[in-house]
């Protein structure tokens, strides 16, 4: 009984790590997979399970963040064009526009390149996540008042 209950759990925390982009070609491909019709609300699909798609998204930048900004990938243009995308998407249900909190770290490391991956979005998005950005990174040095 015992090594069936450490084998489920050893199973549960393998899967639990497994869930998350390891690498930079794993979190491209989960960016990529991320849609417009994934943050729509339709018949099919409920605001909670928008919302629940939202939280995956502002996760999975996140990840990929951390992975380029703790050095053990490194970014190329292709997955920064994936992230800023990604991250405007999630800005229609999330006011609070927390992917910005998520890109902010990697903006400050690789301003150039970032703002290189914001030019092809359409200007709008472009606009919106600049604003974003500038306002969190004011927020992180003088608060939010």
């Amino acid at each position: 009984m015992r090594k069936l209950t450490f084998s489920a759990l050893a199973l549960t925390v393998f899967l639990a790590f497994s869930v998350h982009a390891t690498t930079a070609q794993q979190s491209l491909e989960k960016l990529q997979a991320y849609s417009a019709k994934d943050v729509e609300v339709s018949a099919t699909k409920t605001e909670d399970a928008v919302s629940a798609k939202n939280q995956e998204m502002i996760k999975t930048i996140e990840d990929t963040v951390d992975l380029i900004v703790s050095g053990k990938e490194k970014s190329n243009p292709k997955l920064l064009k994936e992230l800023v995308r990604v991250a405007v998407l999630t800005f229609e249900n999330d006011p609070s526009e927390s992917a910005s909190e998520m890109l902010l770290p990697l903006y400050k490391k690789e301003k150039k390149a970032v703002d290189e991956a914001i030019k092809s979005l359409p200007k709008k998005d472009a606009k919106e996540l600049r604003e974003s950005l500038k306002n969190t990174a004011r927020e992180e040095t003088e608060g939010n008042g």
